[in-house]
């Protein structure tokens, strides 16, 4: 129906803004920063702290995105795909993480995992907080018929834990900008992305809180739209990589005349792309997984671009219930904004 395609994208903003706000409180509230913090080597002593927040954290975005989608689209009941499991083992039992009908319920589930009243009942408050939907007029055609959503619920762990940030040439590489939630929904008969969120919870900080910002696309067959639409803003050409990635390839980049810009998180990285920020992101490896890149590849197709494997240069396909093994990108990833720096890119890379 009509109104479900146009609530759709808004209930996608909503969530990934709640989702957000998630993450900032896990950073903003000293008591649950403490647990997001908190060395490894303290918790392995403590088998009471054998679950890490960090995982919990990212359990909750994800089931969160999952009720709310799923109580407004039941068509997408079993087909939300996300990064995490959302069983716990205990001592004595499993214990599965999801949204129960109330704050007090969802409190004491989670206080189960956590052994921590007051941060089961902070979480558990944002929660069932009212997603705020967004006045987004957007019309979509109408959806394919069958389709699946990949969740990366916190894109960039060490960034998000770490908290600091890094600027280089007034680009910020690392940090908690770096950190993304990431929504994307696929035609599952194509496998073609077709809808994505980028949030950025933490953009810039405003009377000493984190203010956040997010972009979407939507690309179904002809129709194309994204907002807020970027311009890309630099003469030169600069190009995202992963600082694991190999030398040779940055050197035959360099030679080509690209600035080389390492930055943290898949995620981040092709929002970069989206922003104008760099043109392009080249990784020859097998580091990336459906959750990291279906959001952003929807939008990267809604202004022209689009990510292509490494190895064999066809456009990424997506696909659900399917085991982490065949989730990963294992011929690693181009990605672009238009098919000028794609074909450049192959070029400088004698990828052909």
């Amino acid at each position: 129906s009509k109104t479900a395609e146009l609530s759709i994208l808004s209930t996608l903003i909503g969530v990934a803004e709640k989702a957000g706000n998630i993450a900032r409180i896990c950073r903003q509230d000293d008591h649950l920063l403490s647990l997001l913090v908190r060395e490894k080597s303290e918790s392995e002593k403590n088998p009471r702290y054998v679950h890490d927040f960090k995982t919990l954290a990212d359990v909750l975005v994800q089931e969160v995105v999952k009720h709310e989608l799923c109580s407004k689209f039941p068509v997408l009941n079993g087909y939300i795909f996300g990064e995490e499991s959302n069983g716990f083992e205990l001592e004595n039992e499993c214990v599965t993480i999801e949204v129960k009908s109330d704050v007090e319920e969802t409190c004491a589930l989670l206080s189960k995992i956590l052994l921590d009243p007051e941060a089961s009942k902070i979480l558990a408050e944002v929660v069932h907080s009212e997603t705020i939907e967004t006045d987004c007029t957007v019309h979509i055609p109408e959806l394919p018929a069958a389709v699946g959503v990949w969740i990366d619920p916190i894109d960039s762990t060490a960034e998000f834990i770490g908290g600091k940030n890094g600027e280089k040439d007034g680009r910020i590489r690392t940090g908690l900008p770096c950190v993304t939630i990431l929504i994307g929904v696929f035609d599952r008969n194509t496998g073609e992305p077709i809808m994505g969120i980028i949030n950025q919870p933490f953009y810039t900080v405003q009377h000493e809180k984190w203010r956040g910002r997010y972009v979407y696309g939507v690309c179904i067959n002809d129709y194309k739209v994204c907002g807020p639409e970027y311009k890309l803003n630099t003469k030169e050409k600069v190009i995202a990589v992963s600082s694991s990635e190999n030398d040779d390839i940055k050197h035959k980049l360099s030679q080509n005349g690209y600035s080389i810009a390492e930055i943290a998180g898949a995620g981040y990285k092709i929002f970069n792309i989206i922003i104008g920020e760099v043109c392009g992101y080249v990784l020859s490896k097998p580091t990336t997984y459906m959750w990291d890149i279906c959001a952003g590849h929807a939008i990267l197709k809604s202004i022209g671009g689009d990510i292509i494997e490494f190895t064999s240069l066809k456009p990424l396909k997506y696909k659900g219930h399917v085991g982490v093994k065949n989730t990963c990108n294992n011929g690693g990833i181009i990605a672009f904004r238009d098919l000028t720096v794609k074909e450049d890119i192959i070029e400088s890379l004698n990828l052909k």
